[in-house]
């Protein structure tokens, strides 16, 4: 039987007290594209950990492209295209399927900010009212760039967008709203997750240097020279269809969860999770959440940076850029948004050994986290770049727990090869 053809299984499911979609089994639903033999590396065992995730009923879709020592030895997808709560199943997904990458956009942006450093256009070091000098209202002058890019300026939450629906159909959200923030600490001294705030101001700075759009500038200085593809900000809207689309599972949320994300972003989780299956977010440019590719594409940009801004024999940047990502780091703090010890370099989450999201024993690897369980990682010590990527959206769920095994089985299965930095 076409796995995409499979029968319809329509009608909001729980179990017990959480929501979940309905699963088929993984022999229906699960795709290989283009692996290469490698000996030794644990395919077998990692793909039973996902397909045991699969089984929880958290996610739609899910896709693991893993590449180690430069040769893709995972790519893999399992689940449907569209497949929420009480709604009918789509197409089954496939490794050449879309997933947006949610706030993994960031290291992609990050990327695109060392470019416009080495390019002279832009210095770290200067604070943002030297580019944006109605910045500088209520105290803010003292902000630098550096600190955008690091979660330290001070300024996390997003204010209310009374109609960010249509601010995004738009593809313009009022600055005027920014410049008028008050900073909650002062500059530099504290770390809290600034998830959209931050990430508008660096789009409109290099938009101002450059003289074009995000996308058009990501394209022409990094992902076309690199050979990358597909990958951008949003997608044109006759390919809307073909973007895995998400939805929120398991338990209700928390209060205390959603009023973080209100404060952090200006709305509540499950209404942030709509949105993002809109066609606004889905074909305009937000620089900290849409970037929109296949598993493999988010995997070649990894490798670029692990191999220090080169792809495909093509060095698009310089390799002082893609350390100074990696090792310009926060020092370990709590984060004022989420409460997690995190540390953060210029635009990338850090690993740890004692706390990291990209799994245990990760001291050195860096990536990021993205709405609310993808990740997309590299770690230089085992010569890994990783995209998992998920459609699912629920918090503090049980079935999190295997979620995370994925993570550490790639850490426990894989030897480190070369020692762990430790910048």
């Amino acid at each position: 039987m076409n796995a995409s053809k499979a029968p319809q299984r329509i009608g909001r499911r729980r179990l017990g007290w959480q929501e979940v979609v309905p699963r088929f089994p993984t022999s229906m639903v699960e795709r290989i594209g283009q692996e290469e033999a490698a000996e030794g590396f644990p395919t077998t065992a990692i793909w039973r950990e996902v397909k045991r995730l699969y089984r929880s009923g958290l996610h739609p879709a899910i896709a693991l492209h893993i590449r180690h020592r430069d040769r893709v030895v995972m790519d893999r997808t399992i689940g449907h295209l569209d497949n929420a709560p009480g709604g009918p199943t789509g197409e089954v997904v496939t490794p050449d399927s879309l997933f947006s990458l949610f706030s993994a956009s960031k290291i992609v942006t990050a990327a695109l900010v060392q470019a416009m450093v080495e390019d002279g256009l832009l210095d770290l070091s200067k604070p943002v009212v030297h580019y944006l000098p109605r910045f500088g209202r209520h105290g803010k002058e003292r902000i630098t760039i550096r600190q955008l890019l690091q979660h330290t300026a001070g300024i996390p939450d997003m204010p209310r967008v009374d109609d960010l629906e249509g601010s995004l159909d738009r593809g313009q959200i009022d600055l005027e709203m920014l410049f008028d923030l008050k900073p909650l600490t002062p500059p530099g001294t504290w770390v809290a997750y600034h998830s959209l705030t931050a990430w508008f101001l660096l789009q409109r700075i290099l938009e101002d240097l450059t003289g074009t759009d995000l996308r058009t500038l990501l394209h022409r200085r990094l992902l076309d020279p690199a050979g990358i593809t597909p990958m951008s900000y949003g997608v044109p809207r006759d390919r809307m269809h073909e973007v895995a689309r998400h939805a929120v599972t398991g338990p209700p949320v928390p209060g205390l969860m959603d009023r973080i994300f209100e404060r952090n972003i200006g709305l509540d989780l499950r209404s942030a999770i709509a949105l993002t299956n809109q066609a606004g977010f889905l074909t305009n440019i937000l620089p900290s959440g849409n970037v929109i590719a296949t598993p493999r594409a988010t995997t070649d940009f990894m490798q670029l940076l692990l191999n220090e801004g080169t792809l495909h024999g093509q060095q698009v940047l310089r390799p002082e850029s893609v350390r100074r990502m990696t090792t310009d780091l926060t020092r370990a703090q709590l984060d004022g948004t989420f409460g997690f010890p995190m540390r953060y370099g210029l635009g990338v989450m850090m690993g740890g050994n004692r706390f990291s999201l990209f799994g245990l024993g990760t001291r050195g690897a860096y990536g990021h986290l993205g709405l609310s369980n993808v990740v997309v990682y590299a770690d230089p010590s085992r010569e890994l770049a990783v995209s998992f990527l998920n459609t699912g959206k629920p918090l503090m769920a049980p079935g999190m727990v295997q979620w995370y095994a994925v993570l550490q089985h790639i850490v426990a299965r894989v030897p480190r090869t070369r020692p762990p930095s430790r910048p």
